[in-house]
């Protein structure tokens, strides 16, 4: 896995892809390997660390700031069923 260094990227760029990262993997837009293969998967979390209503707040919290709210519905709904694996390693 390369560093964010290496690739030119700040530290805004990095947060942001790695939540956007954390946003596909979690409403299935991609596969975990899908995403490794596009951007070797920058995320916020470790993927051992378990998927919780915490995390998913975190994650609603920064695209409510950026005010895309489509995808802080799409969360929520998620988070409101619980349809969501033990960590981001196993979605």
């Amino acid at each position: 896995m390369k560093l964010m260094e290496d690739l030119g990227k700040s530290a805004d760029e990095e947060y942001h892809e790695s939540m956007v990262n954390s946003y596909v993997l979690l409403t299935g837009k991609l596969s975990w390997q899908e995403l490794f293969d596009h951007n070797e998967c920058s995320l916020p979390f470790s993927v051992e660390k378990k998927i919780d209503n915490e995390v998913i707040d975190k994650i609603i919290d920064y695209f409510c700031t950026l005010e895309e709210y489509e995808k802080c519905g799409e969360l929520k709904k998620l988070k409101e069923s619980k349809k969501y694996k033990k960590n981001f390693i196993n979605l």
